[in-house]
């Protein structure tokens, strides 16, 4: 079962790269370019409207708002001090590399995440870990091919974008062998990393990447391509997820499924 869950994982960590499939010529990204921040936005606030925060407050109705806030201001803070790291560079171009760093950053909590929940489901059972795993690697197409586009829009090469995206999927795999080895004291504080990851991409979509696209409508076309590019993005990630959640057993059945074998096997 372990190396099941560790393989599966890593098979999902390697997504990431099909960003370079996506834009994989210049007349491709010159074209899509202007939607791509839009379109990430857009995909970034429904799953965390959509999943991240339910799943946070379902776990914690009492705190999980609180965490969720403070991995907003987290972020809010790194921005800043991310802004001044770049400082140096044209307006733009800093803004842009900020703006791939905190992705790159949320996108590893959130990665981490997904591990533990990975690593839970086959801890339960092997066929759910593997539904599981198809529902993660749904979601995780779409998001990780916007978050290339972002890193090549931000100026770096297709094989820098592509490392650093791994590189930020790849912590999937250290949630899911933490899990493994910790489950019993890890499951009991997920709801925290996903708070956390949801603060993080909130302030990354909403006080981050469309404040940006706001402040530049001229390269984004109009408010209205730009309003449009977002909603474009929430709405299919928001049915990818709809149809996700139909198909595979949803993530906190898996956890509550799992305490009450825990409770069960107690007695």
């Amino acid at each position: 079962m372990f190396l099941e869950a560790v393989g599966i994982s890593i098979l999902i960590a390697l997504l990431s790269v099909l960003g370079v499939v996506a834009f994989g010529h210049d007349k491709k990204l010159i074209g899509a370019e202007r939607y791509v921040v839009p379109v990430a936005a857009g995909v970034f606030l429904s799953l965390v409207l959509n999943e991240l925060l339910p799943e946070t407050l379902e776990a914690s109705p009492e705190w999980g708002g609180t965490v969720v806030v403070v991995g907003f201001l987290a972020f809010y803070i790194l921005s800043h001090k991310l802004h001044e790291r770049f400082h140096h560079l044209e307006t733009e171009d800093c803004n842009r590399k900020g703006a791939a760093s905190l992705l790159l950053i949320g996108d590893g909590i959130h990665n981490f995440t997904d591990g533990i929940i990975l690593g839970g489901a086959f801890l339960i059972d092997p066929t759910v870990g593997v539904a599981t795993a198809i529902g993660l690697a749904m979601h995780e197409i779409p998001q990780e091919i916007v978050e290339f586009g972002v890193l090549i829009r931000a100026g770096y090469t297709r094989l820098q974008a592509a490392i650093l995206n791994l590189i930020s999927a790849s912590t999937i795999v250290l949630g899911t062998v933490v899990v493994l080895f910790l489950y019993n004291s890890a499951d009991e504080y997920v709801w925290i990393l996903v708070g956390l990851a949801a603060g993080n991409m909130l302030y990354l979509a909403a006080g981050d990447l469309i404040p940006r696209i706001h402040d530049n409508l001229k390269h984004y076309g109009s408010i209205w391509r730009s309003t449009i590019s977002i909603a474009v993005g929430f709405i299919l990630m928001t049915l990818l997820l709809t149809w996700v959640h139909e198909n595979f057993a949803p993530t906190h059945e898996h956890d509550h499924s799992h305490e009450e074998e825990s409770h069960l096997i107690l007695d």
